[in-house]
């Protein structure tokens, strides 16, 4: 039987999970970019966390001209959102998976 305390760390870990949201910033034509996504793929499945979520917005759409004006040198962009922080921790350019994953699940 689990006792309280490891009863605890498991609600504590799977609600700092699901708070996350990653935010990926892409461009077509950019080869960085299919890299990035093929890491990104990688990262869910190990993450083994259905409410992991992952938003893509292509910089280079009109409606994310902001976006675009943010990063249009620097894609790919990775944001991990959390809940409970004012400022995402980002990921730029050459994506290294255990890096992500160790953001994720701290």
């Amino acid at each position: 039987m689990a006792s309280v305390q490891t009863l605890k760390r498991f609600i504590s870990s799977h609600a700092r999970l699901g708070s996350l949201a990653l935010t990926f910033y892409t461009k077509d034509g950019c080869q960085l970019c299919k890299n990035a996504k093929g890491v990104l793929d990688n990262v869910i499945k190990k993450a083994n966390n259905k409410a992991l979520k992952l938003e893509i917005i292509d910089i280079s759409k009109p409606e994310n001209s902001d976006a675009f004006d943010k990063y249009c040198y620097d894609v790919p962009v990775l944001h991990v959102n959390r809940a409970d922080e004012a400022k995402p921790v980002k990921f730029m350019h050459y994506f290294d998976m255990s890096k992500i994953l160790q953001e994720i699940n701290r």
